[in-house]
């Protein structure tokens, strides 16, 4: 009982609900990008092999643009880009891709169904879980725990400047949660203090075992720490940012000043700078474990599972 994935029409169509910010979550955004490559291997567009890389090539360019945090847009992108670079025809290429896609879609689903499994083990019975943001991969985790006859509390931050926890809030309580509260980020030290487990999701693992997610996210695991509280890390592998073995850092995302302060506000002060930096960076030390579909494994060996989950979504 996550935020349902978008019924995308075209590869356009994917990239509008992405520059909106319909879609909501990294695993959303990896399956979103699945979809705009599979409408391009549909596309009547293309006329040669060439156009069709040429086409696929630009609808990663304007997702990556969009949302250059999010590793699993980067990996489909990747992945799509070598599926086409092996074929020799256009129509080869376009059955490859579609079945490409189809694999990525069919993985992500199936990872982020055990992830929910392992971490819902992890929810102690009568216990508080506090959360930053919004994580689709959060929510199913509390699906099954209160599947299970589980009782526990979760505690949302309101994750400005978008608040996107109100997302997790209203889900939890249409699952029937009874104990939701949510705080503002300035009360994270407090909520912490009461919690027994930290669980944020992740849009990007890196190489080293950093995590970038929603901003705040650094600041909650600082906190936990000083308080002893363990944190999880939810996330698929597809969310490991292959580039950053080759050296890459994980580019974290600027967005508008708007949707922090806007001009014709009337607090606004003329001459100030807004920053809405949208993402920040959580060392590997913070993180008791990341929850995987393959298992809690220690963030810096995150990268060790790449290699075998891509090759087969890419045999």
């Amino acid at each position: 009982m996550s935020l349902p994935d978008i019924e995308f029409t075209s590869a356009d169509h994917v990239i509008a609900e992405i520059r909106d910010m319909n879609v909501k979550g990294g695993s959303p955004f990896g399956r979103a990008a699945a979809w705009a490559h599979r409408w391009v291997a549909r596309e009547a567009g293309p006329a040669s092999l060439e156009a069709l890389r040429r086409r696929s090539a630009d609808v990663a360019a304007q997702m990556a643009e969009l949302k250059p945090t999010m590793a699993t847009i980067a990996n489909v992108n990747t992945l799509a880009a070598e599926c086409l670079d092996d074929a020799a025809d256009l129509e080869p290429a376009r059955a490859a891709l579609e079945a490409l896609t189809a694999r990525i879609l069919d993985h992500s689903y199936a990872a982020v169904d055990s992830v929910a499994q392992v971490a819902a083990e992890l929810i102690p019975e009568g216990g508080t879980v506090l959360m930053h943001s919004y994580s689709s991969t959060l929510v199913d985790s509390y699906r099954v725990a209160v599947q299970t006859g589980r009782r526990f509390g979760v505690v949302c931050t309101e994750s400005r400047p978008l608040r996107e926890s109100l997302n997790a809030v209203r889900l939890l309580r249409e699952m029937g949660c009874e104990d939701v509260r949510f705080v503002t980020d300035a009360a994270m030290a407090e909520s912490v203090r009461r919690a027994d487990v930290v669980f944020l999701g992740a849009d990007s693992l890196s190489v080293d075992g950093s995590v970038a997610n929603k901003i705040g996210s650094f600041t909650v695991a600082l906190v936990a720490r000083h308080y002893g509280v363990p944190v999880y890390v939810l996330s698929e592998l597809l969310k490991y940012d292959a580039r950053t073995a080759a050296g890459a850092s994980i580019e974290l995302e600027m967005r508008e000043p708007e949707e922090v302060l806007r001009a014709d506000d009337p607090v606004f002060v003329p001459g100030m700078t807004v920053v809405n930096q949208f993402f920040d960076l959580t060392p590997p030390e913070l993180v008791r474990g990341i929850v995987t579909e393959r298992g809690v494994i220690p963030p810096y060996l995150v990268s060790s599972h790449w290699d075998a989950l891509r090759r087969e979504l890419l045999p």
